[in-house]
């Protein structure tokens, strides 16, 4: 399958990527994505907390309340979030307004910058089954950048990154499998990290 996030950002300076096989159907797990809510994410909001100096209100839905623009999505399969910024800086600098749309954020090269995606894609596995991937990528605009971006890379893998992703993996999976149909074993949880 033809990825959005590799139209939107082919080449990048780092990525993670985690899965987790879920005992549910594609369409369900999608509306499990839309249904989780920050409430269910405590260590996430600990964390976003301790990131934004407690400024960080995370409530309602997590599909909701996350601070990146949507820059793609193809119902069912998959949804690409991004923002360009200076993640770094204690209180992260946005990127011009103009990258807030998949073209402009694509085309954006201006130094100085991050792009930075957050994907989640979904792919159907024989059973009912579904492989939910929850990607990350970042781009740095120059050398320089680079640098800057390894530095602060470095601490949020450090300090919890991939956790708030295992969390939010979870959290969906126990929503998409709580309403599986009658028979249908569970996947046996597990995750796995790139």
């Amino acid at each position: 399958m033809d990825w959005i996030i590799d139209e939107l950002m082919p080449a990048y300076d780092f990525r993670t990527r985690y899965t987790r096989r879920i005992a549910a159907e594609p369409a369900r797990v999608w509306a499990a994505m839309q249904e989780i809510t920050f409430d269910e994410l405590p260590a996430t909001r600990l964390l976003m907390a301790l990131r934004t100096a407690g400024r960080a209100r995370l409530a309602g839905t997590v599909a909701d309340g996350l601070s990146m623009p949507a820059l793609g999505r193809r119902e069912g399969s998959e949804a690409v979030l991004g923002r360009v910024a200076k993640y770094w800086r204690p209180r992260p600098v946005a990127g011009p307004d103009r990258t807030r749309t998949p073209d402009g954020f694509a085309a954006f090269a201006e130094p100085g910058w991050a792009k930075g995606l957050l994907g989640f894609q979904l792919s159907p596995l024989p059973g009912g089954h579904t492989l939910l991937a929850a990607e990350t990528r970042v781009q740095a605009t120059d050398a320089v950048t680079r640098r800057l971006f390894a530095g602060y890379w470095l601490v949020i893998r450090a300090g919890g990154a991939g956790f708030i992703r295992h969390e939010m993996l979870r959290a969906i999976a126990r929503h998409a499998e709580a309403t599986r149909p009658a028979g249908t074993p569970a996947a046996g949880g597990g995750a796995s990290a790139a």
